[in-house]
C-alpha cells in the first residue's frame, strides 16, 4: 500500500502538497511524526521493531508517520493501535515533546494506564514488546538497541519521565 504525506512549511503550515513515502522530499518541505510514550505502574511499553522494515531489531516506543489528512492525535492514536492494540481516546493524549528537524515535525505525546493494556502486536511492525522503566530504557540506548533517532534523545526524556512518575507517586 502506498503511503502518502502532507508536506508542511518550516512554520508547520500545510504547503498544499502530497508526498509518496519513499520519494525525495522537496528541499524546505517538511512532514508530521508521531511517538508515543505509553506509561502503566512506572514503566513505559517499548516495541522491537520488524527485522524486514528500516531500523529493523531495534526497540523503541510507538511511533510512525502522519498520513496525508491526519492530524498529529488522529496519528498517534492510530500508530499507537498499529503498533500495540491499544485504544485511547484523543483526550488521553498528553503532549510531552516536539521536536523539529530539517525533514520533520515529531510530537510526542504520553499515555498514562491505570491498568495493564493487553498487547498485540502488528506482524508487518513489531515483534516483541517490554515494559521499562525510564532508566532500563536509558540503559539500552546506551547498549545501542535502541532506534537512533530516540537514543539521541532520550537521556533528555529519561529526567522528564522519572520526574514525572516520582510525582505521581509510581516510581
Amino acid at each position: 500500500m502506498t503511503e502518502y504525506w502532507d508536506l508542511l512549511g518550516e512554520n508547520r503550515e500545510p504547503l498544499g502538497l502530497l508526498h509518496q513515502r519513499g520519494e525525495p522530499m522537496p528541499t524546505g518541505a517538511r512532514h508530521l511524526c508521531v511517538e508515543v510514550i505509553t506509561l502503566w505502574d512506572g514503566r513505559m511499553l517499548t516495541t522491537r521493531r520488524h527485522p524486514n522494515k528500516r531500523g529493523g531489531g531495534y526497540w523503541e516506543v510507538t511511533t510512525g508517520s502522519a498520513l496525508a489528512g491526519e492530524d498529529s492525535r488522529t496519528a498517534a492514536l492510530r500508530e499507537l493501535y498499529e503498533e500495540t492494540g491499544i485504544t485511547a481516546g484523543k483526550e488521553a493524549l498528553i503532549p510531552f515533546d516536539r521536536v523539529i528537524t530539517p525533514r520533520i515535525f515529531s510530537d510526542t505525546y504520553l499515555l498514562i494506564l491505570n491498568e495493564e493494556p493487553k498487547i498485540t502486536l502488528q506482524s508487518t511492525e513489531t515483534v516483541d514488546y517490554a515494559w521499562l522503566t525510564p532508566e532500563e530504557m536509558l540503559e539500552r540506548c546506551r547498549s545501542g538497541i535502541v532506534i537512533g533517532h530516540l537514543a539521541q534523545r532520550f537521556a533528555r526524556y529519561a529526567v522528564m519521565l522519572r520526574e514525572l512518575l516520582q510525582k505521581e507517586g509510581t516510581q
